[in-house]
């Protein structure tokens, strides 16, 4: 009787080497879904528009930098000759920008026109996200996310150009990017018109409209300026 227990024990510790181990397995899906934000909102300057009533706006120029506006009350006016807008982007952007025209067209006559060079304006960087140094190349300075080649990363005067012009471009810098909030990219165009400041990348016009060879003619000029966000690669 013992040799027989023996023998079933010896046959279930056999058995139970060789079974497999009970297992059970579930799959949950996990996804990540990134969807795309990107825009650019103006909050203020949606439509600037000069209008030259005297003499000395005709010799200085209008701005809205008081300090280089021929306008009778410049610190009254300069309010209407400032755009400010924000980016909201969460990848690494740019704005490409200019005048749909190669010129400003009369409305009274189609057949006048005013050069581009005579618009100019300044970039104000209003939000936490850096601009890289005036004069150096992109990725310079650590920590630096923006870069504007026209406007010598906000230092200069730029003239109005024909589109499209990069504006705005994220600085390549590995460890920082220009995605962000409203806050982190606030920016404004400082415009003028007849300032004739000639300094940086796109210099103005540097006579004034008073001393502009033919003179302009009296009109009523525009033209559009496309302002494009885009993700930059």
């Amino acid at each position: 009787m013992k040799r027989n227990l023996v023998v079933l024990f010896a046959l279930l510790v056999s058995v139970s080497a060789f079974s497999q181990a009970v297992k059970d397995r579930q799959v949950i899906p996990v996804a990540v879904n990134l969807n795309q934000v990107l825009r650019m909102t103006i909050t203020n300057g949606g439509n600037i528009e000069f209008v030259f009533n005297s003499i000395d706006e005709y010799r200085d120029g209008l701005s809205a930098d008081a300090a280089t506006s021929g306008s009778a009350n410049p610190a009254g006016s300069d309010g209407f000759y400032q755009t400010d807008f924000t980016i909201a982007s969460s990848t690494r952007w740019k704005i490409t920008y200019g005048s749909e025209q190669a010129t400003f067209i009369g409305t009274d006559n189609p057949g006048h026109t005013l050069e581009l060079d005579n618009v100019g304006f300044v970039l104000v960087n209003n939000g936490t996200h850096a601009f890289e140094a005036a004069g150096q190349p992109q990725t310079t300075t650590v920590g630096s996310s923006l870069f504007s080649a026209p406007t010598n990363n906000s230092a200069d005067v730029t003239a109005l150009q024909v589109y499209p012009v990069d504006l705005i471009v994220d600085n390549d810098d590995v460890t920082v990017s220009n995605a962000g909030d409203s806050d982190e990219n606030s920016f404004s165009l400082l415009w003028r018109c007849g300032t004739g400041e000639d300094s940086g990348v796109t210099a103005m016009a540097t006579e004034s409209l008073l001393n502009q060879n033919p003179s302009p003619t009296p009109d009523r000029y525009v033209t559009n300026v496309l302002f494009e966000l885009s993700v930059d690669n």
